[in-house]
């Protein structure tokens, strides 16, 4: 049980009630169950043992963190659990109106590992097998009707190893250090330029100290520090050479693309529906023949990337942002803004 808690715990954020969107809709498909509301989807879901269960999950090991999730159910925000559960519904449904028109021999929960057969870093939640042996991955999405959610969902300091900038890190810590972390109160008492990334929790304990004290002014600190990393990740996208450019977007903007060996689709619920979405950018990719990225100067935390083909011009949406919040009582290690340091988010939105 103990077990089950930390899973709840560490995950509950975002990943965990994601896993309700990618989870629920596996074993009501596998387990032949058409939800009809959101108490009849939850009675179904406290009544298995998921041991008894042979087709949706790639290892046992991860029927506990199946049965974590479910439990989470209970401890979760009642509002919250309704729109993810909700959400679930059109997500089987969806997969009922796919098995009408070509048959599904089993649905697979991607969670950690990849089902054997699947390319280790593809994007699919779920994973679809039919019964004439095509498998099709499925990554699933949330939110509104007109919401856009991101498709590459990443860390700045992740996303400099992908692109073999690495060693271009160091100027990001430099710059931050002048920009942003030397105007903490007190910084000076503890640590400087060259080790300030060794103490980190030191340099948070102080930064959240200064939140509490001047919450404008921390904030303050946080808009020039995303303002820092978007100029210094536009810098790194420039230099990339256009094949590097098109390398770097293929394998990390979890493209659709039907005519990889695993085809990778996009399926975005709102309400008790889903259907699946096109993204036109796996389609330009091939004809792109020049690229600049720059930042929305009208906007905090977003940065643009134009395209241009033989035929036309496209702008691509990406941002930079923190995932986590500031408070008294939140762990160190747990704090967002300034206490993510160059792990802030970065994502892709999708196209102008």
């Amino acid at each position: 049980m103990l077990r089950f808690r930390q899973f709840i715990s560490e995950r509950v954020d975002t990943t965990a009630t994601a896993s309700i969107t990618e989870l629920f809709p596996t074993l009501a498909f596998n387990l032949k169950f058409k939800p009809s509301s959101v108490e009849d989807f939850k009675k179904f879901l406290y009544k298995l043992d998921l041991k008894k269960d042979k087709n949706s999950f790639v290892v046992d090991a991860n029927k506990s963190a199946g049965v974590a999730v479910i439990d989470s159910l209970t401890s979760l925000p009642e509002k919250l659990v309704k729109t993810k559960i909700e959400n679930a519904i059109g997500i089987t449904n969806y997969l009922y109106d796919i098995n009408r028109t070509k048959k599904i021999k089993k649905v697979v929960w991607g969670y950690r590992q990849k089902p054997s057969g699947i390319p280790k870093n593809h994007a699919g939640d779920i994973f679809i097998f039919f019964s004439n042996g095509d498998t099709l991955g499925v990554s699933l999405k949330a939110g509104e009707k007109k919401s856009k959610e991101p498709l590459l969902n990443s860390y700045v300091s992740t996303q400099y190893k992908k692109l073999n900038k690495e060693s271009e890190i160091k100027k990001l810590e430099d710059d931050l250090w002048d920009s942003v972390y030397s105007k903490i109160p007190g910084i000076d008492s503890i640590t400087n330029k060259n080790n300030y990334m060794s103490n980190k929790n030191g340099v948070r304990q102080l930064y959240l100290d200064f939140f509490v004290e001047n919450e404008k002014g921390a904030n303050e600190l946080y808009t020039i520090m995303l303002k820092v990393c978007r100029e210094h990740f536009c810098d790194i996208v420039n230099s990339l050479s256009l094949d590097e450019f098109k390398d770097w977007v293929k394998n990390n903007f979890n493209l659709q693309d039907a005519k990889e060996k695993i085809p990778l689709i996009l399926v975005k619920a709102v309400g008790k529906t889903a259907e699946q979405k096109n993204d036109d950018l796996a389609s330009l990719l091939p004809l792109i023949n020049n690229f600049k990225a720059y930042l929305n100067k009208s906007s905090v935390q977003e940065w643009l990337i134009d395209i241009e083909t033989p035929e036309e011009k496209k702008t691509i949406k990406m941002n930079i942002r923190s995932d986590s919040g500031v408070r008294a009582g939140k762990k160190l290690a747990k704090l967002g803004r300034l206490g993510k340091f160059t792990a802030l988010k970065l994502q892709y939105n999708g196209l102008i």
